[in-house]
């Protein structure tokens, strides 16, 4: 088995729970969640979408800012580590 390491996060309770109902949903772990998201990073060599303020300060609006290609970029990671995670519990 290959090394692993650990990532502490703090976060409030109420939205861990809200992430985790829509994790379950997906069909995968926080673990594997932060695992997709790390290898956003390493490929895109920082965030895999631009950080920046809405020009309207309402949560709404915040919505509007995340990009469809991102949500494709994000759901197709998924799958390959998904099919990854197949090939290695072999």
């Amino acid at each position: 088995m290959s090394r692993t390491a650990t990532v502490r996060a703090l976060m409030d309770p109420h939205k861990k729970e809200s992430v985790t109902k829509i994790l379950n949903r997906l069909g995968i772990t926080h673990s594997e969640a932060i695992n997709i998201f790390y290898s956003l990073i390493e490929e895109y060599r920082g965030f895999p979408f631009d950080l920046r303020l809405p020009e309207s300060e309402s949560v709404e609006d915040v919505s509007e800012t995340i990009r469809p290609e991102v949500l494709t970029h994000l759901k197709s990671s998924i799958r390959k580590n998904r099919r990854l995670g197949e090939l290695l519990a072999r």
